[in-house]
């Protein structure tokens, strides 16, 4: 048997986001019993930024599951949610991402973890801090969650009170 793993997993949506979360946390419940969810933030999208603001939390569960099985079942969720962004980086249903994988860092057949521009977006990092030791360091970077939170403050991002 595997040993029991900390994973993070970064959840968006801007297209009835309410609702696609509460969809997403639902199912991610029903593979994950022991899943907990940080607060919600509302964000403005970031690389195209004409469109509908987002919503975004974190959740983290332990699991005994490999990187790629989790991949594989965040990737049938997104499908059952109808996720079909127009573009890159355009609007979306929803967006399931492993951010990290124990205290690991890997890269294998197109998975990356840790996620490879968590620490650049405030709307994942403010939830992620939540669930976390801000104190911990970044597996890769060498540098606390708390510092790397500090440098994307000038991005909007505001607690909501949608609960997941």
């Amino acid at each position: 048997m595997a040993p029991k793993r900390q994973i993070f997993i970064g959840l968006g949506s801007n297209i009835s986001p309410e609702q696609n979360l509460k969809s997403a946390a639902a199912i991610l419940r029903k593979h994950f019993p022991d899943i907990q969810f940080s607060s919600v933030y509302r964000s403005k999208a970031m690389e195209i930024e004409n469109q509908d603001d987002f919503l975004n939390a974190v959740a983290i569960v332990d699991t005994e599951k490999s990187p790629q099985e989790v991949h594989t079942i965040l990737q049938e969720i997104e499908q059952s949610l109808g996720k079909a962004p127009p573009y890159r980086f355009g609007p979306r249903t929803i967006d399931l991402d492993i951010l990290l994988y124990g205290n690991g860092a890997f890269t294998e057949d197109g998975l990356a973890i840790p996620h490879k521009r968590m620490h650049e977006r405030r709307f994942v990092l403010e939830p992620l801090c939540e669930l976390l030791d801000s104190q911990a360091m970044h597996p890769v970077l060498s540098v606390t969650w708390e510092e790397l939170l500090e440098k994307t403050l000038d991005q909007q991002c505001a607690l909501t009170d949608i609960a997941l």
